[in-house]
């Protein structure tokens, strides 16, 4: 039997394809974790001094990973998302080299769920928590999603109590507690608030990104950068069209198809695709009292109609939006005092909720708090890319299910306040 080799052949083959893999691991063990190997592959791995320099400080920093996490095991094999994504198109051709040099590292590893659980030659890469991290502070940094009451879920939902107000009437206040002003020696009547609860469940975000081979090929560090920018600006664009315009089927209920959403009607003859200053006088005057986080999210197109605004007085007018009818001093933008905040979300100028005044720390959010992120060379293997897929789990709706009539009046008030349709 000549084909088979003897045990002396494989080792010599082995340590010719993996070249230079044991200075690699000696670095490796400066700063990172180092698998342990047995004295029997010391003579793969090199000498046994070496190994067992290796294997202490494996130990040392296995220590460091158990009491302190991730951050606590030094630096990575990686120096970036770049580096990293490079090396696995690197390995596309000899994925038994970083099958090796991978393996040590498992421990704090995210396992990709496609078709392997190992390197990117069999299947997926695993990218490390830093960079999820990296990606997952752009997204918060949204002026949207970050206003919102929003919290962190260890399972894939909540359920919150609230009262079950509806209304400022004696006796449904806080969904039913009554005060009574009484006599000396007088009797107490009995009140009983009602409770709601208000439950969600984690919906899934997702963002896939092709890389082809010669942008991992050509480009540097800019290529985490670009990964993590396009990424991050499509969790923004959805998590915030979510807000106001989830459908609540799949994903958030947005608070434009909420049941507490109040639309302020037209003006009797006002002009199509206008805003005159009596729609926002109306629309600040039934916001429901007692926050002051209220700010105004209009179109664009809204602009220019905002910045028009006038009061007739007599035979004249008078400009309300800019001060002393100038131009400047218009940073930040507000009306009555509240941001005005321009946005993708909006629809355009007069249809509805192209203005809506707003308090998002009214609107409830939860989040899984990471995002989970996964690469495959097979899903385009034909066309040289690397698919890249991102993981968000969000879920959101107004924290009220109705608007709430007031203690005198008949104008219902609530946190989220639209202008109707001017066709």
């Amino acid at each position: 039997m000549s084909d088979i080799k003897t045990p002396e052949q494989q080792i010599a083959e082995l340590k010719s394809e993996v070249g230079d893999l044991t200075a690699a691991l000696k670095t490796a063990a400066e700063g990172s974790i180092v698998k342990s190997h047995s004295d029997s592959s010391a003579s793969y791995w090199g000498e046994t001094e070496e190994v067992a320099t290796i294997n202490a400080g494996n130990a040392a920093n296995r220590s460091n990973y158990v009491a302190e996490g991730w951050q606590g095991c030094g630096k990575s094999e990686f120096k970036s998302f770049g580096d990293f994504l490079k090396t696995g198109y690197a390995a596309k051709g000899s994925g038994e080299w970083r099958k090796q040099a991978m393996t040590p590292y498992q421990p704090v590893m995210k396992a990709v769920q496609g078709m392997s659980e190992q390197v990117g030659a069999d299947g997926g890469f695993m990218v490390y928590p830093e960079f999820s991290k990296s990606i997952l502070e752009r997204v918060y940094e949204n002026d949207i999603f970050a206003q919102t009451d929003n919290y962190t879920v260890g399972g894939n939902s909540l359920t919150f109590t609230r009262n079950a107000e509806t209304s400022r009437a004696n006796g449904s206040r806080h969904g039913g507690v009554r005060g009574y002003w009484v006599a000396e020696g007088g009797s107490l009547t009995k009140s009983n608030p009602t409770l709601a609860q208000v439950s969600l469940r984690l919906k899934k975000c997702a963002v896939l990104v092709y890389l082809t081979d010669e942008i991992l090929q050509d480009t540097g560090s800019s290529l985490e950068d670009y990964v993590s920018r396009c990424a991050a600006a499509e969790f923004n664009f959805m998590l915030g069209d979510a807000v106001f315009n989830g459908t609540g089927a799949g994903q958030p209920l947005g608070i434009t198809n909420g049941g507490s959403l109040v639309s302020v009607a037209k003006e009797s003859g006002q002009a199509a695709d206008t805003i005159v200053s009596e729609n926002i006088d109306k629309m600040w005057s039934r916001r429901a009292m007692g926050s002051n986080k209220y700010q105004w999210f209009h179109h664009q197109d809204c602009g220019s109609q905002i910045d028009s605004l006038a009061q007739d007085v007599g035979t004249g007018g008078l400009p309300l939006y800019r001060t002393n009818n100038q131009i400047v001093e218009q940073s930040p933008q507000s009306l009555k005092g509240a941001k005005r905040t321009e946005t993708e979300f909006n629809a355009t100028l007069g249809d509805a909720n192209d203005i809506i005044l707003a308090d998002l720390s009214q609107y409830l959010t939860i989040s899984k708090g990471g995002i989970t992120q996964e690469a495959s060379i097979h899903v385009e293997f034909l066309t040289d890319q690397t698919a890249l897929r991102f993981v968000m789990r969000v879920d959101g709706r107004p924290w009220s299910d109705t608007a709430i009539t007031q203690y005198k009046g008949s104008n219902t008030q609530s946190d989220y306040i639209n202008l109707a349709a001017r066709a």
